[in-house]
């Protein structure tokens, strides 16, 4: 009986780790389509990966006269070797990014709520930790919930969407139609509307607010950023939704006189990621907190 030949191990050094990856998600996914599909490439790739890889190690990862899909004796060897490649990798990224973040909190809130808080939040953080490093991102709330679920954020200040809370419950804010001082619009008038995109929940709790008492409506301006709708507004040529409290002195609450329905109130959110136990973080927790309900407490003083 002939010996068995032996690839030339020595040749790893040289392998593209997306040549490995592919491999081994070909083996744990059991098959070229199910890999494809698990690294979002298509399966025309993933077959060509497998060749070039096969070519460089001079030899055949799988068995080609088999029904189903079977690795071949240097395959079941080259597994083992090629795990920990992945393994590897996968640690020297980690460790170089968790030595790139140090003492920095990735931290999302819609930008109305920025524009609110986040001076007098960060200024008060900064003076308690000197050394961390804040990255704001400024996004719609169920983009910040994607966003932390997805490992891309640390902490997400947030408006509920849903029935079900997700994170510690922080407060409640009035939510009101507006519009400027000189808007005017009759009762049975079509509202023009300027609000943000589809996922907003204070657009789609307003339009099923309007849709339930069948009065018209259409909505003439869209934007992400509170600027843009505060351009619209100031035009006095279209309404929106925004909290009570934060009306700009020009504007002015719009309700029965005109024929609007009352809108929910808005639930506000603060949702960690499990991974970060950093006492930075503990800190930030503490003075969004504090400074929400101070924000409440003065709110409900001016609104009275």
């Amino acid at each position: 009986m002939g010996s068995i030949r032996q690839p030339d191990w020595s040749k790893l050094s040289s392998l593209d780790p997306e040549l490995v990856r592919a491999f081994v998600a070909v083996v744990d996914s059991g098959g070229f389509t199910a890999a494809a599909k698990r690294l979002h490439r298509t399966q025309s790739t993933i077959s060509l990966r497998i060749r070039t890889l096969e070519e460089r190690l001079d030899t055949h990862m799988f068995l080609r006269n088999s029904r189903r899909l079977a690795l071949s004796q240097d395959g079941e060897n080259f597994l083992i070797y090629a795990r920990r490649i992945l393994q590897v990798q996968n640690e020297a990224i980690a460790a170089l990014t968790r030595s790139s973040r140090e003492n920095v909190i990735r931290f999302g809130l819609p930008e109305d709520y920025a524009e609110l808080w986040l001076p007098g939040l960060l200024k008060k953080f900064y003076e308690l930790r000197p050394g961390a490093r804040p990255h704001v991102h400024c996004r719609m709330s169920l983009e910040l919930l994607e966003r932390l679920q997805a490992g891309e954020l640390d902490l997400a200040l947030v408006v509920r969407h849903g029935a079900q809370a997700g994170g510690r419950h922080l407060g409640r804010e009035d939510v009101v139609w507006a519009a400027h001082g000189d808007f005017k619009l009759a009762r049975d008038a079509s509202v023009p509307l300027a609000l943000f995109p589809e996922t907003c929940c204070y657009r789609q709790r307003g339009l099923e607010a309007l849709t339930g008492l069948a009065r018209p409506y259409h909505v003439v301006y869209t934007s992400q950023s509170p600027t843009g709708i505060r351009i619209a507004v100031n035009q006095g040529a279209a309404a929106t939704i925004i909290d009570r409290c934060t009306l700009p002195d020009t504007w002015r609450v719009l309700g029965a006189e005109e024929g609007l329905p009352p809108l929910p109130p808005a639930d506000l959110e603060l949702h960690r990621s499990p991974a970060m136990r950093a006492p930075e973080v503990d800190d930030l927790v503490s003075l969004i907190e504090t400074m929400v309900d101070e924000r409440r407490r003065a709110s409900l003083e001016f609104c009275d």
